[in-house]
C-alpha cells in the first residue's frame, strides 16, 4: 500500500499562507485572521508529521488520518493559489496605471463576488483542517526534525558508473563465453541469472563496453525488457513481455532510428532485416517473461544474425533461464566482504579525508547487513556520507526496517532505509519520478521545471528555484537513486536526428534502478501513475495528482480530467516512440488544479482548454504542434514558469502582453520559423533564465539591448543583427556575462540556421548574404564567455572574424561550430588547435583557401602534424576557394593528420585536391568532379562511402578518369553501405575484379543517374561483372536512371540475398520484356519489399517472387496493369497503390493473397471496379479507398470481409461514401470497425490509419 507523505506538501501551502503580497491583500479582503489561523495549525501540524509518516505503515488510522489531512492540505494549496494568482492581478493593474485596455484585460472577475465567493472557500478549508488537526491529540504523535542536507563538494555529485568493484573475474569469464566460437550455436543465448540488486544489469554494461566485444560483433544491440509487458499480463500482475514491443526497441537500438511500425507482419520483417547475416551481441536487460511460445517467437526472428551472434539475458528467475538460455545460466554471487566495504568506503567517505574507527566499525556491520548487494550496499554508503555522528550511524544500523522482509515487489529494506532518511522535499521529488516509465531516460532539466511547477522545491533564501533544483538531482544522485547519469554530446536536426528541441549540450540524462522505480511506484500508489496499456486506465482516480502516458495507447484527456479534476501534472507523450495518440477536443475539460500539462507533438492547432481553467498552470509544452497562435488571455497565466513552443511551424504570433507574465523562467521557441516578431518588452521579464530565440527589432522594446539585465542559459538564438545599430548597441546585449549561456546562433538576418543548408542535394537553398557596413563591429562586441559548448555564425556580412575568435582560450571549451555563410571571410580563426571540438561544419564559406594557417607547422614532430585533436565529424560544404588543408601545404613536407575524424562531408568543393590522414575514418560523403576520386584510394577501412559526381563548373562532364582506376574499390573490403550518383561512365571503377572485395561486405547500394550499370543503354562493355559479386546485397535503391527502359533481369538475376528494391524517377521504365525469360528462374527469391513510384511510363509490373510482402507503387501514371505480377506473390501482406490515373481495376484471381492485411487504394481516377472473389482475404484488416470517385460499389466478396476489419477509410469517393455513411444502406456492415472514416464523418482518431509511403 502506497505511503502518505505531506511532510513536502505542508511547507509549500505555509509559504502561500504567508506570502508578502498575499499578506496585504488579504488585509483589504479581510482574509487576515483566517489565513493567520491556518498558519499555526499548519505549523503544529509539521511537528509531530515526522512521526506519524514513520507510524504509517503499521496503523492504518494514522495512514487515513494522513491521507484525509493531505487531500485538504492539497484543496487548501489550491484555493491559497486562486488568492495569489488574483493579488498578482491587482499588482500589475495598479503597476501599469490602469489604462482602459488593461482594465478590461485583467479585471476577469467581479472583485466583490471574488472575494465573497474565496473567502467561503477559506473559510470552509480552515474548519476542516483545524478538526483533522484535532484528531492528532488521539494518536499521541512525537515532535521530530525533518533530516537536513549536509553540505556536498561539487565534484562529488555524479558517480563514475564505469568503477565497477568485483566483478572483474565475473567479466572475464561472460567475455570469453561470448568469444568463443561454438559452431554448434549459430546464435547462442546465456542467462546471467541473480536477485534484484545484485549487479546483473552492470555486469552487463562491463561487458558490452568491454574493447574486445566491441571489437569481435558487428552489431551491438541494448534493450531494456522489464516495462514491456502486455495488458492481459498486467491485469494478472504477471510480468511477461509483449513481442512486438521489444522487436520495436531491437530496431531502435541497432538503427538508432525510432520504429513505429505497428504490425507484428512489418515489425518482423524488419526486424530480420537489421540482423541478417551480422554478428551480433544483444543484451536483453531484465526479462522476466515464462512462456515458452513468446520466446520461441523472438528466437526465430532473431535468428537470421551471423554465426557466432550471442544473446545475453539478465533476469532473477530461473525458470526465464531454462527457457531462454542455450549455454548454461551465469549464476552471479554476492560481493565478497571485502568488496563490499570497498564499494561502501568509496559512497561513505570523502576521498582523503580522516576515517574515524568508530564510524569504520559500525560502517562494517552495515554492510554485513547489505548481504553483499551492490545495489543496497551504494545505497547505504551514500546514505551515511551525508551523516557525520556517531548516533546518526547507530541510528542506521540498528533501525527496524532491517528486520522487514523484501517485499513482493523485490524491494531491498536498504532502499527504504535509504529513502527514509531522506529530508522531505527530496522524499518528494524522487516519488514524482514513478510518472515516468522503466528504463526511461529522464532529462534533468525537465525533472527540475516539473519539480518546481509542483511546487517540490522549497523557495526562499537567495538561490534560483532551478538552483536548488540541481542540488535535489545531484544529492539524489549521489545517493543512487539515479543512476546512468551523462551529459549528452550530440546535436539535432541535422543529418536526419532529429528531436524538438535544440538544446543539447546542458542537457543531462538519468535513469532509475528497476527497483528503485518500484520504490518510487510503492510511494505514490495511484497518486503518481504511468500508464502504458488501455487497461492502466482503470487505475486512474479522484486521489491521482499525477499521471503521465507511454507507449502505444488511445485516450481522451478531457475525460480523464473531467473523470480526475485533481491531475495535477498530465505528460501525454512520454513514450520514446512518438506513438501513443491522445484525442483532444475544443475547451471540454475543466481541470481545476493543474500545474504542469505537456501536449508536444500532437496535431492541434490551439490551446484545447480553455485558459480560464489553467490558473495554477506553472508549465505548459505544446512543443512540436500546429499550434498558429496562443490566446491573448495567456498573459493572464501569472504562475507560468516554463512555456515550451520549439518547432511549432505554424506559429505566427506570441501574445503582446507577455511582460506582464512575471513568473515565466523559461521560453523554448527555437525552430519557430514563422515567428518573425517578438512581443516588445522581453527584458521587463526579470525572471527569464530560458530564451531560445530572439528577433532583433527596430523599434522600441525590441532592440538587442532587451537581453541586457536577462541572466539566460543554456541555448540561444540571436536573428536579425542586421538591425543592430552599432558596437555600443551590441554591447548592451551584455552576453560575456550570461555565464550559463551553453550554445550561441549569432544570424544576421532571418533565414533560419536548421539542416536545410546541409543537405547534398540542395547547394543553393541559402542565399547570397548582403554585406552589413557595421558587422565587423558588431560581432567583435557580441563577445561570449569561455563557457559556450556551441558556437554558430549564420550569414554574416563582415570580411574577417573577431578578434575573440583567435583566443583559444575563450573558445576551449567547445565542441560544436558552425560558419556559414560568411562570404566575405576568406581566413578561419584558428579552430584547429581546440582541444575538445568534435563537430565542425562549414557552409558557403567562398571565400576560405585552408583550414589551417601556417602557424600550424611549429607543432610538428617527426614528420607529421596532428590537427583537430578531437574533431570526429567534418562538413565543407560549398566552398569553391578551398584548395588545401593547410597553408602552403605543397610546400611543407609534412604529413597532417586528423587523429579522430570518423565522418567527413565534401560537397562542392571543387578545387580541393589533396586529403590529409584520416586513421579514424569510417564514412565519406563526396560531391564532386571526377577528377576528385582519387581522394578516396586510400581510405580503405570505410564502413560507409556516398560519390556523387557532378558536371564541371562550366556545365560540361569532367574529363574521363585514368590513371586513379586502380585506386578505388579492389580494397574496400569493409564497405557496407554505397551510394554512387554520376551522370558518367565510371564502369571502369567499378569491373568485376574491381568489385570482388565487396561481395562479402557490402549490404545497402544507391545507385542515381548510372545508365551505364544497365545493359539496356548505349556502353561499349557489359556492366553485368558489377552486379554478379553484389551476392550479400540486402537493399537496393535506384533512381534517375533514365536509360533503364525494360526490368533489369539479367542484373538482377544474381541478387539473392535482397530483401528492398525501389525504384523512382526512372522515366523510361515500361515494364518486363515481353519476351521476358524470368519464369526458367526465379528472380529475386528473397524479395520482401517492392516500391516503384514516379516512373512515367511504367505500365506493368514483372512477375514478383513468392517471398514478396510489401508493395508500392506510386506516381506513375500510365501503370494500368497488375495481373502478372501479383500472381505468384501470395505472401503479400500489404498493397499501396496511389496516384496511378491509368489503372481501371485490380487483377482477378486477387482472392488468392490470404495473407493481404492491408489494402491502400487512393487518387486512381479511372478505377472502377474490383474483382469479385475478395472473400479470400481472410487476413484483411484494413482497407483505405480514396478519391477514385467513379468507383461505384464493392463487389459482395469484399463486402463481406467488412465486418472484421480493424480499420476502414473511404473518402472522395462520393457513391461509396453515401453507402456507407452512417444511415447509408451498408452502415450496419462496418458500424462495429473500431476505426472508422469518410469524408464526411471521420473519427478523430483515424490517423491511425497506416500512410502512403512519401514518393522522396
Amino acid at each position: 500500500m502506497a505511503d502518505v507523505l505531506l511532510s513536502a506538501l505542508l511547507p509549500v501551502v505555509m509559504k502561500k499562507a504567508t506570502d508578502r503580497l498575499l499578506q496585504q491583500f488579504g488585509v483589504i479582503w479581510g482574509m487576515e485572521e483566517k489565513l493567520e489561523t491556518l498558519e499555526r495549525t499548519l505549523l503544529a501540524i509539521q511537528s509531530i508529521l515526522g512521526d506519524a509518516e514513520n507510524r504509517q505503515a503499521k496503523d492504518p488510522a494514522v495512514k487515513r488520518w494522513l491521507a484525509a489531512l493531505k487531500d485538504a492540505a492539497y484543496e487548501a494549496d489550491d484555493i491559497l493559489d486562486e488568492f495569489n494568482v488574483e493579488a498578482m492581478r491587482r499588482k500589475t493593474q495598479i503597476q501599469i496605471d490602469m489604462s482602459k485596455k488593461v482594465r478590461s484585460f485583467f479585471s476577469l472577475h467581479n472583485p466583490v463576488w471574488f472575494r465573497f465567493k474565496m473567502g467561503q472557500k477559506l473559510k470552509e478549508i480552515v474548519q476542516k483542517i483545524d478538526e483533522i488537526a484535532a484528531e492528532r491529540i488521539r494518536f499521541g504523535f512525537t515532535v521530530t526534525t525533518q533530516p537536513q542536507n549536509r553540505d556536498r563538494p561539487q565534484t562529488h555529485s555524479y558517480i563514475d558508473e564505469s568503477n565497477v568493484i568485483g566483478r572483474d573475474e565475473d567479466k572475464e569469464k561472460i567475455v570469453k563465453l561470448l568469444l568463443d566460437h561454438d559452431r554448434n550455436q549459430k546464435v547462442a543465448v546465456l542467462p546471467i541469472v541473480g536477485i534484484g540488486g545484485l549487479g546483473k544489469t552492470t555486469l552487463a554494461q562491463f561487458v558490452y563496453r568491454d574493447k574486445r566485444v566491441e571489437k569481435h560483433f558487428q552489431l551491438l544491440i541494448w534493450v531494456c525488457v522489464s516495462d514491456d509487458l502486455d495488458v492481459a499480463n498486467h491485469i494478472q500482475k504477471k510480468k511477461e513481455y509483449d513481442v512486438a514491443k521489444v522487436a520495436r526497441k531491437i530496431i531502435t537500438s541497432a538503427t538508432g532510428d525510432e520504429c513505429n511500425l505497428e504490425t507484428m507482419e512489418l515489425l518482423q520483417r524488419r526486424l530480420r532485416e537489421v540482423v541478417s547475416g551480422k554478428r551480433y551481441l544483444l543484451v536483453l536487460d531484465d526479462v522476466w517473461n515464462e512462456d515458452q511460445a513468446k520466446w520461441d517467437e523472438l528466437k526465430t526472428l532473431l535468428a537470421t544474425g551471423g554465426e557466432g551472434s550471442r544473446i545475453i539475458v539478465t533476469a532473477r528467475n530461473e525458470q526465464v533461464s531454462s527457457i531462454m538460455g542455450t549455454l548454461d545460466a551465469y549464476r552471479l554471487k554476492v560481493l565478497t566482504e571485502d568488496d563490499s566495504w570497498t564499494l561502501f568506503r568509496k559512497r561513505a567517505f570523502e576521498e582523503g579525508a580522516e576515517e574515524h574507527q568508530s564510524l569504520v566499525s559500525i560502517g562494517k556491520e552495515i554492510v554485513k547487513k547489505c548481504g553483499g548487494l551492490p545495489l543496497a550496499v551504494k545505497a547505504l554508503g551514500s546514505l551515511m556520507h551525508s551523516k557525520s555522528q556517531e548516533k546518526e550511524w547507530l541510528s542506521v544500523r540498528d533501525s527496524e526496517i532491517w528486520d522487514m522482509q523484501v517485499s513482493e515487489d523485490g524491494i531491498l529494506p536498504a532502499l527504504r532505509l535509504s529513502y527514509g532518511h531522506l529530508p522531505s522535499h527530496l522524499k518528494q521529488c524522487f516519488a514524482f519520478c514513478a510518472i515516468f516509465p522503466k528504463d526511461y531516460e529522464m532529462e534533468k532539466d525537465l525533472l527540475i521545471q516539473l519539480w518546481m511547477a509542483n511546487g517540490f522545491i522549497p523557495s526562499g533564501g537567495r538561490k534560483e528555484l532551478e538552483d536548488k533544483g540541481h542540488e535535489i538531482f545531484n544529492e539524489l544522485a549521489s545517493r543512487s537513486f539515479f543512476q546512468d547519469i551523462k551529459e549528452v554530446e550530440g546535436h539535432a536536426g541535422f543529418y536526419g536526428f532529429f528531436v524538438c528541441s535544440r538544446e543539447v549540450y546542458y542537457i543531462t540524462t538519468c535513469k532509475m534502478h528497476d527497483l528503485t522505480h518500484d520504490l518510487a511506484k510503492s510511494i505514490t500508489g495511484n497518486e503518481c501513475l504511468n500508464i502504458v496499456e488501455p487497461a492502466m486506465l482503470e487505475d486512474v482516480s479522484r486521489k491521482t495528482r499525477h499521471l503521465g502516458t507511454s507507449g502505444h495507447l488511445t485516450w481522451n484527456i478531457h475525460r480523464t480530467l473531467n473523470t480526475s479534476p485533481n491531475i495535477r501534472t498530465l505528460l501525454s507523450s512520454l513514450s520514446t516512440t512518438r506513438s501513443n495518440r491522445t484525442i483532444v477536443t475544443a475547451d471540454s475539460s475543466k481541470p481545476r488544479s493543474l500545474r504542469a500539462l505537456a501536449l508536444d507533438d500532437y496535431k492541434i492547432r490551439r490551446l484545447p482548454i480553455s485558459i480560464g481553467f489553467l490558473k495554477h498552470l506553472r508549465y505548459l509544452d505544446l512543443s512540436c504542434t500546429g499550434i498558429e497562435a496562443l490566446p491573448d488571455a495567456t498573459t493572464t497565466l501569472l504562475n507560468l514558469q516554463t512555456l515550451k513552443l520549439s518547432n511549432c511551424d505554424e506559429l505566427r504570433k506570441l501574445p503582446e502582453d507577455m511582460r506582464n507574465m512575471s513568473n515565466l523562467r523559461h521560453l523554448y521557441i527555437d525552430g519557430c520559423d514563422n515567428l518573425k516578431q517578438l512581443p516588445a518588452g522581453i527584458g521587463q521579464l526579470s525572471s527569464l533564465r530560458t530564451l531560445t530565440k530572439y528577433i532583433v527589432g527596430n523599434d522600441a522594446g525590441r532592440r538587442i539591448g532587451e537581453l541586457n539585465s536577462l541572466d539566460l542559459g543554456g541555448f540561444l538564438e540571436l536573428y536579425n543583427l542586421r538591425n543592430v545599430r552599432d558596437a555600443a548597441d551590441a554591447k548592451e546585449a551584455n552576453l560575456s556575462s550570461k555565464h550559463n549561456l551553453r550554445s550561441l546562433i549569432l544570424c544576421w538576418d532571418m533565414i533560419a540556421w536548421d539542416d536545410s543548408c546541409y543537405r547534398s542535394s540542395a547547394p543553393d537553398v541559402c542565399k547570397d548574404v548582403l554585406h552589413v557596413r557595421n558587422a565587423e563591429e558588431v560581432l567583435e562586441a557580441l563577445r561570449p564567455h569561455d563557457g559556450l559548448k556551441l558556437l554558430a555564425i549564420w550569414r554574416y556580412g563582415g570580411d574577417r572574424f573577431p578578434t575573440w575568435m583567435m583566443d583559444s582560450l575563450l573558445l576551449q571549451n567547445l565542441i560544436e561550430i558552425h560558419l556559414g555563410a560568411c562570404a566575405g571571410c576568406d581566413h578561419l580563426p584558428p579552430l584547429w588547435q581546440l582541444p575538445v571540438l568534435k563537430f565542425l561544419y562549414l557552409i558557403k564559406m567562398g571565400s576560405v583557401r585552408h583550414l589551417c594557417s601556417s602557424t600550424i607547422y611549429g607543432n610538428a614532430s617527426n614528420g607529421t602534424l596532428q590537427a583537430f585533436p578531437s574533431l570526429e565529424r567534418l562538413v565543407l560544404h560549398t566552398m569553391q576557394s578551398l584548395k588545401e588543408w593547410s597553408e602552403d601545404e605543397k610546400t611543407v613536407e609534412v604529413m597532417l593528420v586528423f587523429p579522430h575524424l570518423a565522418e567527413l562531408k565534401i560537397i562542392n568543393c571543387p578545387n580541393l585536391m589533396t586529403i590529409p590522414k584520416l586513421p579514424s575514418l569510417k564514412s565519406l560523403s563526396m560531391k564532386g568532379t571526377n577528377k576528385q576520386l582519387g581522394l578516396v584510394h586510400s581510405l580503405t577501412a570505410l564502413s560507409s562511402l556516398e560519390i556523387e559526381v557532378d558536371k564541371t563548373s562550366n556545365g560540361t562532364e569532367s574529363p574521363p578518369l585514368a590513371q586513379e582506376k586502380k585506386m578505388f574499390f579492389r580494397d574496400f573490403r569493409s564497405l557496407e553501405n554505397l551510394t554512387i550518383t554520376a551522370s558518367e561512365d565510371l564502369a571502369p571503377l567499378l569491373e568485376e575484379e574491381e568489385m570482388e572485395g565487396l561481395s562479402s561486405s557490402l549490404h545497402h547500394l544507391e545507385v542515381g543517374r548510372c545508365n551505364w550499370l544497365f545493359s539496356s543503354s548505349q556502353q561499349a562493355s557489359s556492366p553485368l561483372g558489377f552486379w554478379k559479386n553484389l551476392t550479400s546485397l540486402q537493399s537496393l535503391d535506384i533512381h534517375h536512371c533514365d536509360d533503364l527502359v525494360y526490368w533489369p533481369e539479367e542484373e538482377f538475376r544474381g541478387l539473392n540475398s535482397l530483401k528492398s528494391l525501389t525504384i523512382w524517377y526512372c522515366n523510361k521504365l515500361v515494364g518486363p520484356l515481353s519476351s521476358s525469360s524470368s519464369g526458367d528462374g526465379e528472380l529475386l527469391p528473397n524479395l520482401e519489399e517492392l516500391n516503384v513510384c514516379r516512373c512515367d511510363v511504367l505500365l506493368e509490373l514483372p512477375k514478383l517472387p513468392a517471398t514478396l510482402r510489401e508493395l508500392l507503387v506510386q506516381h506513375c501514371p500510365k501503370f494500368n496493369s497488375m495481373t502478372e505480377g501479383l500472381r505468384h506473390s501470395t505472401a503479400l501482406n500489404r498493397i499501396y497503390i496511389t496516384d496511378c490515373p491509368s489503372l481501371r481495376s485490380l487483377p482477378e484471381g486477387i482472392e488468392q493473397l490470404t495473407a493481404l492485411k492491408y489494402l491502400v487504394i487512393c487518387r486512381c481516377s479511372n478505377l472502377s471496379y474490383l474483382p469479385q472473389g475478395m472473400q479470400g482475404l481472410t487476413a484483411l484488416k484494413g482497407l483505405n479507398i480514396g478519391e477514385c470517385p467513379r468507383l461505384s460499389s464493392l463487389p459482395e466478396g469484399l463486402q463481406q470481409r467488412l465486418p472484421g476489419l480493424q480499420r476502414l477509410r473511404i473518402e472522395g469517393c462520393p457513391n461509396l461514401e453515401r453507402q456507407y455513411a452512417k444511415g447509408g444502406r451498408y452502415w450496419d456492415l462496418i458500424s462495429r470497425i473500431p476505426v472508422t472514416g469518410t469524408l464526411s464523418e471521420s473519427r478523430s482518431n483515424f490517423s491511425t490509419f497506416p500512410p502512403s509511403f512519401s514518393c522522396f
